[in-house]
C-alpha cells in the first residue's frame, strides 16, 4: 500500500532552523549571483509554489520559465526558443506528470538534470518506480534547500539519483 503525505503550504514563507522568514527577509543572493546565465524550467499546476520556486531562483540570478504541467514544459522545451539548463518539476500534475517528463527528456537529445518535488514521502515515491532524477525534493521546502538542490544538479549536469 502506498501512503502519501500531503502537506499544505501557504506560502511565500518559507521554513527555517531558526524560524520563519518572508522571500525578502531570506538572505540575500550573493554577489556572483550563483545562478547567471542559467535558465531553469519551474514546472507545477500549483501557482503558489511554482511562483515561489520562481522568486527563489530569480533572486539568485537564474533565468527561470514557467509551465503548468509536464505536457506545457515539453512543448516549451520542444519549440527550441529556450535552452534549459535544468527543470524543476512537480510529480503529481494533470495531462502529463514529472515522472513522464523526465523520462521524455531522458529519452531526447537533451540531457537536461531533472529535481523532482513533491509532497509524497520519498520512500513512497520509490515504491511507484520513480528513479534517476537529478534529486527529489520533498515539499514543503525552504528556498536554501530548493538553491543547494538546484545548485548541484546544474554543476553535475547529469542524472543520478540523489532522495532527499
Amino acid at each position: 500500500m502506498v501512503t502519501k503525505t500531503v502537506w499544505h503550504y501557504i506560502g511565500p514563507v518559507p521554513f527555517t532552523s531558526s524560524g520563519m522568514q518572508t522571500l525578502d527577509e531570506f538572505s540575500h543572493p550573493s554577489p556572483a549571483r550563483a545562478g547567471a546565465g542559467l535558465t531553469v524550467l519551474v514546472v507545477d499546476d500549483e501557482t503558489a509554489v511554482r511562483r515561489f520556486a520562481v522568486r527563489v531562483l530569480q533572486r539568485d540570478g537564474y533565468d527561470v520559465l514557467e509551465a503548468s504541467d509536464g505536457a506545457e514544459a515539453l512543448e516549451l522545451l520542444r519549440s527550441g526558443k529556450a535552452s534549459v539548463d535544468l527543470i524543476v518539476s512537480d510529480i503529481v500534475m494533470p495531462r502529463m506528470n514529472g515522472v513522464e517528463l523526465m523520462q521524455a527528456v531522458g529519452d531526447s537529445d537533451w540531457r537536461i538534470p531533472v529535481v523532482l518535488m513533491s509532497g509524497y514521502a520519498t520512500a513512497a515515491l520509490s515504491e511507484l518506480g520513480i528513479a534517476t532524477p537529478c534529486s527529489i525534493l520533498p515539499k514543503p521546502f525552504p528556498a536554501e534547500r530548493l538553491l543547494a538542490e538546484v545548485h548541484r544538479c546544474v554543476r553535475g549536469r547529469g542524472g543520478g539519483s540523489s532522495a532527499a
